[in-house]
């Protein structure tokens, strides 16, 4: 039996405390050497300590007397942040090193850390986006409008187009600003391949901000929606490309002494797509744009902004022919069309900013905006074509199923059009913000003068006959010749217009649960000198935000926000809304009115294991003083007169959150009803009111969604997929039809867009052999996966008896498009 002497029991215990203390020294030196040590240089110290957070927001420490801090990183390249009151104002990677680090206070402001799933805003009534985050989202052009389709009560029936409508509004009622500048859009565009580049260019955009209804008084005079784009600011070199058979870019950015700003140029075309359409031809297009947003640092209070844009849109067509079949299977119809003649769209944008910021504190905000718009547009078009239409035989036992077996006519249209505008917009703001966003009270104002200076030469007219001559129904003469739809006009006009806003939000209890943003807006024009008042209240409530603050993660309640919203949302006409189907101005047009009710609420559940936001919107619009219209294609025809009332109602309900860690993807689905009557003259002088009638946007029900996963094995290889389902809507041939309460439908519109991507490196990665990559990736993507014909409008043709046929204009087929992006 194997004794221990106390000679041995003495060295056993020396030789354990031995192996204790080199454990403890070598435990303590590794600890020693995760210690990091920084100090943040231009940090104001008026405006108090920084708090620094990791990736994922938990709170590490807090800056002393002389802006130095200490913390242990777990790791080398730790992402940490600065933040000041909830305002980020430094983003750094922490390395590793001996002495102290040095971290420039206001750069990195570009980092993004870990996504969390979270119920709370100041204003949650307004989405917000990190579309970064989304670069290898799928979709015609890479449009950031093509996310804000997939959002709740948001809807859209053309991929060329940027395009949508917003819980039953139209597109003329969305509101658009890049860095507080308001966002003009074409007005001459008749269908979606002509449209090109959005002004929004997804290279250059920090965060966007989207609200459906409910947004404050700080956002514009509009009925519907309102999109708030910030570009980023950047403090490092960076060059971006993207190379593919449809988009082009290059993008540079940069920061040296005071001085940062981002350049960026995009060349798009849609050949490729148009090949799928039915109409065959040859297609020249040449969509290109220049964007810089430039920074100068003047001193820590002062900074200039430049935001410059030059866009260049050329499309041309010279068709050949088209073949359609159309109809049931109770009646088909085949039409053949042999045309002639070209169209020729020029669409040119230029804009200019200068915005002077003041920060003397970080209780206060201030800035004056100066910008000049020019808008040049272009539309010439002579197109003839003959045409037969045929019906097809229908029954299911002949041989000839499917084959031309009655002629109904033949016919010869001849469409011209000679179309110009121009447009001048020169604006004056001065924005001002009191209070920081976790004061109690914080006060935002401002007010905005416009001169909006538009000359229009419209002037377009339509033959067309059958069977060889030209059939006049109205006319005495029965070999008069009838022109279709001629409008001839020459308008200009000069309007002054000034708006302004106050709010404020209040937080009502100790606890910062409960809080309100009241304000209003009041906005005049010269031509029809009329004032709108538009007072806007909402109230949120957050039930266990104090708590979770405080509360340990093992401890905390389920995140929740409620929150209720009433306001005016006018909407006083531009220019496209004072023009009649005839070309006339209508310069006593009244504004548009819209009374919102909005109910919300902000969830966070737990499914599949996963935590998950819900987020749900139950709204009331009433709308009075409407102007009706009526779609052609995507051009938007007014009638000029405040005729109609009419009201919307509905329920978006949306489920956000990461099914792959990272990787964010969500779905919506959407329930609207919108209505309206109008009033009108009959044929006979006759005043009339229609019955409640369905208007052009009246989509009873929108599914949508954005997801994105990876390969488990191979978490490189990613599939990112765009789904967009919306219910028939109304659309209607002329200006009579639009009183009636049976009009034609467009069919469903369902498109499904996917891509398969390989992720070489991804931002943040730890460098290999190519250390100047910091991020790449290539994407195969597959356009209207599912290769459904959808239908955007109808052409109409008549035959040997006079009659009407609505022919379906169908929109892109399947196709393949490859994207390759490189950034370093």
């Amino acid at each position: 039996m194997f004794k221990i002497n106390h000679h041995t029991a003495r060295y056993y215990c020396v030789s354990r405390w031995f192996i204790a203390l080199i454990g403890l020294l070598y435990f303590q030196n590794i600890s020693a050497q995760n210690e990091y040590r920084a100090i943040v240089d231009g940090h104001p110290l008026t405006f108090g300590p920084i708090e620094i957070r990791d990736a994922s927001g938990k709170v590490l420490t807090y800056t002393g007397k002389n802006s130095e801090f200490e913390i242990r990183i777990p790791y080398p390249s730790f992402l940490i942040f600065g933040y000041i009151e909830d305002e980020k104002v430094f983003g750094h990677y922490a390395d590793l090193r001996e002495g102290i680090d040095t971290i420039t206070y206001g750069l990195g402001l570009d980092l993004i850390g870990t996504v969390e799933i979270s119920a709370g805003s100041d204003n949650a009534f307004m989405e917000e986006i990190r579309p970064r985050e989304l670069a290898l989202n799928v979709g015609v052009g890479s449009n950031i409008e093509n996310i804000i389709k997939t959002l709740g009560g948001v809807s859209s029936s053309n991929e060329l187009s940027s395009q949508f409508s917003v819980r039953g509004g139209n597109f003329d009622e969305n509101l658009i600003y890049v860095n507080d500048i308001e966002i003009y859009r074409p007005q001459l565009i008749q269908n979606g391949q002509q449209e090109g580049l959005s002004f929004i260019n997804p290279a250059m955009v920090d965060r966007i901000k989207f609200s459906a209804g409910g947004f404050a008084a700080q956002y514009g005079d509009k009925m519907s929606s309102v999109l708030d784009v910030a570009y980023v600011r950047p403090d490092s070199t960076r060059f971006q490309a993207t190379l593919g058979t449809m988009l082009n870019s290059a993008s540079l950015e940069g920061s040296k002494g005071s001085v940062s700003g981002i350049f960026s140029f995009r060349h798009f075309t849609n050949s490729l797509l148009t090949s799928t359409l039915n109409t065959d031809g040859t297609y020249n297009m040449n969509f290109a744009d220049v964007q810089s947003f430039i920074t100068w640092e003047i001193n820590r209070n002062w900074s200039l902004d430049f935001l410059g844009n030059y866009a260049r849109n050329a499309f041309q067509l010279r068709p050949e022919s088209r073949t359609t079949e159309f109809g049931t299977i109770q009646a088909a119809y085949q039409l053949n069309v042999y045309m002639a003649g070209q169209e020729n769209l020029n669409y040119e944008y230029q804009l200019g900013a200068l915005t002077l910021n003041y920060r003397p504190s970080l209780w206060a905000k201030y800035k004056w905006i100066t910008s000049v718009t020019s808008i040049n547009e272009e539309e010439y078009f002579d197109i003839q074509g003959a045409y037969s239409l045929s019906e097809l035989d229908r029954d299911l036992g002949s041989s000839n199923l499917g084959k031309p077996v009655r002629t109904l006519g033949y016919g010869y249209y001849l469409d011209h059009g000679r179309n110009r505008m121009q447009s001048r917009i020169l604006n004056f703001s001065h924005l001002g913000e009191l209070g920081k966003k976790t004061s109690r009270t914080q006060v935002k104002y401002g007010i905005r003068f416009n001169k909006e200076i538009i000359d229009d030469r419209y002037y377009e007219w339509l033959y067309m006959d059958s069977a060889d001559y030209n059939i006049a129904p109205w006319s005495s003469s029965i070999d008069s010749i009838v022109l279709d739809d001629v409008v001839r006009a020459n308008n200009s006009i000069s309007r002054n217009r000034l708006s302004s806003y106050i709010q404020a939000k209040q937080i009502l209890d100790r606890q910062k649960n409960f809080w309100m943003v009241a304000g209003i807006r009041q906005s005049w024009e010269s031509i029809s000198k009329q004032w709108l008042w538009m007072p806007r209240l909402a109230f949120f409530y957050e039930p266990h935000k104090n708590y979770n603050l405080r509360a340990p993660d093992s401890l905390k309640r389920t995140p929740s926000t409620y929150r209720l919203a009433v306001g005016a949302y006018h909407q006083a006409p531009f220019y496209r809304e004072m023009r009649n189907f005839n070309g006339a101005l209508n310069l006593n047009l009244k504004a548009q009115e819209s009374w919102h009710v909005v109910l919300g609420m902000d969830k966070i559940v737990t499914l599949w294991g996963k935590k998950f936001k819900y987020s749900t919107e139950a709204y009331f619009k009433q709308l009075n003083n409407l102007d009706p219209y009526l779609y052609d294609n995507i051009r938007i025809r007014y009638y000029a007169n405040n005729a109609s009332n009419g009201y919307a109602i509905g329920f978006d309900n949306r489920l956000y959150g990461q099914f792959n860690k990272g990787l964010e993807s969500w779905f919506t689905l959407s329930l609207l009803q919108s209505k309206e009557r109008i009033s009108y003259t009959d044929e006979n002088g006759i005043a009339q009111t229609s019955d409640w009638l369905r208007r052009p946007t009246d989509r009873r029900l929108n599914f949508a969604a954005i997801f994105q996963d990876r390969l488990p094995q191979n978490p490189s290889v990613r599939v990112n997929l765009t789904l967009n389902i919306g219910t028939a809507v109304p659309y209607y041939l002329d200006g009579d039809a639009r009183y009636s309460n049976t009009p034609s439908l467009v069919p469903a519109y369902r498109r499904v867009d996917i891509g398969f991507s390989k992720v070489f490196r991804k931002n943040g990665d730890k460098p290999n052999k190519a250390k100047w990559v910091k991020e790449s990736w290539v994407s195969l993507d597959i356009f209207n996966l599912l290769a459904i014909n959808n239908v955007i409008a109808y052409s109409w043709v008549k035959d040997l008896n006079n009659a009407r046929y609505g022919v379906p204009e169908y929109l892109t087929g399947r196709m393949l498009n490859l994207r390759w992006f490189l950034a370093f």
